[in-house]
């Protein structure tokens, strides 16, 4: 199958921090792994896009940008749109991308691959987009790129592995000395005079991730974060806000859901990511059995492919 995945007009794969462009990436080499022929488009001129998917002739389109919905109508193959915005889940916390780009999806009406039921339930219930027209879509996670400790260096430390800037909210948790934080500084707030790791690389996190005992997310929206399969995928246990449990089994024991009413309890907090470190710790086996089932792969094979059949066959359309 030949497939074309339209992302945001920056490099991919990403020279540093980019979810979406890794997440693109990943995805390719996936697909490229399983026989697919896969066109990349980056580019910021519409119309080229628009010209390289005619000369490519994919049997399918994918948009994984959102100010890129527009081009919807004038693609001439089958097609789908993924949206990566953190606050699909909270409509109220849109702000201006609301008229700007949400309001498209309600008028344009495109397939949705949702990354999660809770996403495609905004489509259907804030766009009107009818629900055989939204498929469950997760993202995956490239499980044979990160090292995995059996006898982890930090055992008795979390890490706060994301941008820090005000959405993901680290500044509010710096009183809790056992956790560490990585990632680029894009929040005044944040002191980075305490337990500060600096911005990771791609090849320092795949390396570095699996030596602490849990991993901490706490953003006030999420949509399907990668950073908690990559954890998994390490070994860790994860403790998330409750945006950012898309597609988590909640039942299990290392992983641990804040509820957004007890973000500003420090001492409940804390409680929690030690107690869930704890488990982590010395069930580390089960959590990678778990990790497994969100190998890119096997997400393709589940998923993805199967609901590009549905798009191009027309069924539940």
């Amino acid at each position: 199958m030949k497939i074309s995945i339209i992302g945001p007009p920056l490099p991919i794969p990403p020279k540093g921090w980019g979810a979406v462009e890794s997440l693109i990436w990943d995805m390719k080499l996936s697909l490229n792994k399983l026989g697919h022929d896969v066109q990349i488009l980056n580019d910021p001129d519409p119309h080229q896009m628009i010209n390289m998917i005619n000369q490519f002739r994919p049997d399918f389109v994918h948009i994984n940008f959102d100010d890129w919905v527009g081009l919807y109508p004038y693609i001439q193959y089958p097609c789908a749109c993924t949206t990566h915005f953190a606050y699909l889940e909270r409509p109220e916390m849109m702000g201006d991308y609301g008229p700007r780009v949400f309001a498209q999806f309600f008028g344009i009406k495109p397939n949705i691959f949702g990354l999660s039921n809770a996403i495609n339930e905004t489509y259907n219930t804030y766009a009107g987009i009818p629900k055989e027209r939204t498929f469950l879509n997760p993202n995956g996670v490239m499980i044979e790129n990160f090292e995995v400790s059996e006898n982890p260096a930090h055992p008795d430390r979390s890490i706060y592995l994301a941008k820090v800037d005000h959405r993901k909210r680290q500044f509010l948790f710096q009183d809790i000395d056992s956790l560490y934080y990585a990632g680029n500084i894009a929040e005044e707030k944040f002191d980075q005079s305490k337990n500060y790791l600096g911005e990771w690389e791609k090849e320092v996190l795949y390396k570095n991730l699996t030596e602490y005992g849990n991993l901490v997310l706490l953003s006030d929206g999420e949509a399907h974060p990668l950073v908690c399969m990559e954890a998994l995928a390490a070994g860790l246990g994860v403790v998330v806000c409750q945006w950012g449990t898309a597609n988590l089994d909640l039942e299990k024991e290392f992983i641990t859901v804040i509820p957004e009413d007890k973000i500003l309890d420090t001492k409940y907090v804390e409680e929690k990511i030690i107690e869930n470190r704890e488990y982590s710790i010395n069930n580390r086996q089960e959590i990678l059995d778990y990790a497994k089932q969100f190998e890119w792969c096997r997400i393709l094979s589940d998923y993805y492919l199967p609901n590009i059949e549905k798009v191009i066959n027309g069924k539940n359309i």
